[in-house]
């Protein structure tokens, strides 16, 4: 049967053929993949409100928040707290392994909603703890009351 095989011209040609596509799509393939990255390897993720980077930076971003949430979440009178925290680029050139840039992200702000920000020892206690905890001037620390908000999203209106 192999023989057969071996010497129809038509199941060669359709062989050679099939073999040949496959090829030229594997080819394409790789060179849509090469060419839909950035410079730097990293891919662009496009998400419902336009594109966004998600790199290393951005995952430690918001695991910080995530973490200073539950820490200032579990003080005494805090409550259900939400955390925003803005960073400002450092430039370092005594960096030793510094990659493409020669930068350093430090926490330039952050701004904290709190549900027990309506009382001022509690308001303290979060800039003291946030300042400390970035080591930045409680200057640069805001504190705000939390809304009363429904599981919408939306104020009540009470």
């Amino acid at each position: 049967m192999w023989d057969k095989l071996k010497n129809d011209k038509y199941l060669k040609d359709l062989l050679i053929k099939l073999v040949t596509v496959l090829f030229v799509a594997a080819i394409a393939l790789l060179l849509f993949d090469v060419l839909t990255q950035s410079k730097d390897g990293r891919r662009q993720i496009v998400d419902m409100d336009g594109g966004t980077e998600y790199t290393e930076e951005t995952a430690l971003a918001i695991e910080e928040e995530i973490r200073l949430k539950a820490i200032l979440s579990q003080m005494k009178g805090v409550g259900d707290t939400e955390v925003m925290i803005t960073y400002k680029r450092v430039e370092d050139n005594n960096m030793v392994f510094s990659g493409n840039n020669n930068a350093i992200r430090k926490v330039e702000g952050v701004i904290v909603a709190s549900e027990g920000a309506g009382d001022v020892i509690t308001k303290n206690n979060i800039i003291n703890a946030v300042a400390t905890v970035f080591n930045i001037p409680g200057s640069n620390v805001m504190v705000f009351e939390k809304c009363d908000t429904n599981k919408n999203g939306f104020l009540n209106q009470d």
